[in-house]
């Protein structure tokens, strides 16, 4: 199953605190309100329906309201733990088969992981949607974990771990940068996937605890996009999901402040580094925390600067000036806490990490001496807007769209009204949004080098 880090699929189509309202450019695209219904069953569980007729083929996503920042230091790794344990089967569908059948039925399944959530989804004919709504409320609650299941797993969660971090250098990096900009022992400074000792040391006890603390009706969200209707999804919701009975949950914080004794500087010289890398990160508001009012401006400040291969970093530092080979912006502000705005440049072969941190020095200092157009700000807006509409023709991005707004404190009406707050931004709030964040106290400056240390 796909372990997510901090940023879920398209989380920037998402939205939370409202912007000054302003009319839109009149050179901007135009996206139209997804057809989304949406309802609550009595027993607390939030659905949301996202009918399309393209395709007789069906998406039912569940995305539970837990992720590895709802864990505690010490007991690392238990939110993904349990996303492997969800396949191990139930008295009406054993160990394995759950995958099997819906494979059986044409269809495929997996799940998921990241800081703020956990999510199964089944895409599958549309006449089979009764099928995976049953089985996947079945496992809602009646799971099997046992020791005969949990040991073999274990293996398999280790040497996952191994493969996507352990024996990455730049994952090590990014764990270890993490714990500076957020504060070891953090929620968001620990990883996803949870630290070794502490997978080896999770039990029945503690998953099953787990398990029954955040697996709940009331505590998640169901979302069925494709070839059916509302009336349909609702009838079956309430067959299957709507005996469920409800169950206490508390309250999910997160830090409002990072790490301290900012700023810092992070380096990994590896043998196996066989392409470096400058990167500094920043802490930086999200549409739940912190200075929420210039989430928006970020993302478009994120995109005209670099987040793509005609932004600034591209065009001067790779294009122009040859002393990086790739250049990047980004920042999603979909979470529950704090979130951080990143640039990074592969370095060219003949150029120092000395090099490529005085050239995005100068991009920055041109920007905010208020070196930004209308016009760059207006191509960056109708990037993101096109995006979101040609969201709306998947099957897969709609439902993780909305899945991460309401795992993550937002709603339905945020993500209808994003394209009018991105439209809103000004060339002055993106200036605005820049100095907010670019900071020295907030900042974690990370090289990735070969083993014999930054040239």
């Amino acid at each position: 199953m796909p372990l997510l880090g901090r940023r879920a699929l398209l989380g920037g189509l998402l939205a939370g605190a409202a912007l000054p309202p302003a009319p839109a450019l009149a050179k901007l695209f135009s996206v139209g309100r997804r057809n989304a219904e949406t309802f609550t069953l009595a027993n607390g569980l939030q659905a949301i329906v996202l009918p399309s007729r393209r395709a007789p083929i069906v998406t039912q996503v569940v995305v539970y309201k837990v992720g590895s920042a709802d864990e505690t230091f010490g007991h690392t790794g238990a939110a993904h733990f349990l996303e492997h344990m969800m396949f191990k089967g139930t008295d009406k569908v054993p160990a394995g088969e759950f995958s099997r059948i819906v494979s059986r039925n044409g269809g495929r399944d997996n799940a998921y992981t990241t800081f703020d959530s956990t999510g199964y989804h089944q895409t599958i004919a549309a006449e089979q949607l009764e099928l995976v709504m049953r089985m996947e409320a079945d496992r809602m609650v009646n799971v099997h974990i046992t020791e005969r299941e949990i040991v073999p797993e274990r293996q398999v969660i280790l040497e996952e771990r191994r493969m996507r971090t352990d024996n990455v250098p730049a994952s090590l990096l990014d764990e270890a940068v993490r714990e500076q900009l957020y504060g070891r022992h953090k929620p968001y400074a620990m990883p996803v996937i949870g630290y070794a000792d502490d997978i080896r040391r999770l039990g029945v006890n503690d998953l099953l605890a787990f398990y029954r603390r955040h697996y709940a009706p009331n505590n998640a969200v169901l979302i069925v996009a494709g070839d059916t209707t509302p009336e349909k999804v609702r009838t079956l919701a309430e067959r299957h999901y709507g005996p469920i009975a409800r169950r206490r949950t508390e309250p999910r914080t997160r830090p409002s402040q990072g790490g301290t004794d900012l700023p810092q500087k992070v380096v990994r010289a590896d043998a196996r580094v066989a392409e470096p890398r400058w990167s500094r990160l920043w802490l930086a508001p999200s549409y739940r925390v912190g200075e929420t009012k210039y989430a928006y401006a970020l993302q478009v400040l994120a995109r005209l600067f670099g987040g793509t291969e005609t932004s600034r970093l591209s065009r001067v530092l790779v294009n122009e000036r040859r002393i990086g080979l790739s250049a990047y912006a980004s920042y999603s502000p979909s979470s529950l806490g704090l979130t951080s705005f990143d640039i990074g440049v592969h370095p060219a072969k003949s150029r120092s990490m000395t090099d490529v941190e005085d050239a995005v020095m100068a991009e920055m200092k041109k920007l905010l001496d208020g070196g930004v157009t209308a016009e760059e700000v207006e191509r960056a807006q109708n990037q993101l807007l096109a995006a979101a509409i040609y969201s709306q023709d998947s099957l897969a991005s709609g439902p993780r769209i909305y899945g991460t707004a309401l795992s993550t404190g937002s709603t339905v009406a945020d993500v209808d009204a994003w394209p009018e707050r991105i439209a809103a931004v000004t060339a002055d709030d993106v200036v605005a949004a820049a100095r907010h964040v670019w900071r020295d106290d907030g900042a974690v400056t990370a090289l990735l080098t070969p083993a014999e240390g930054s040239r």
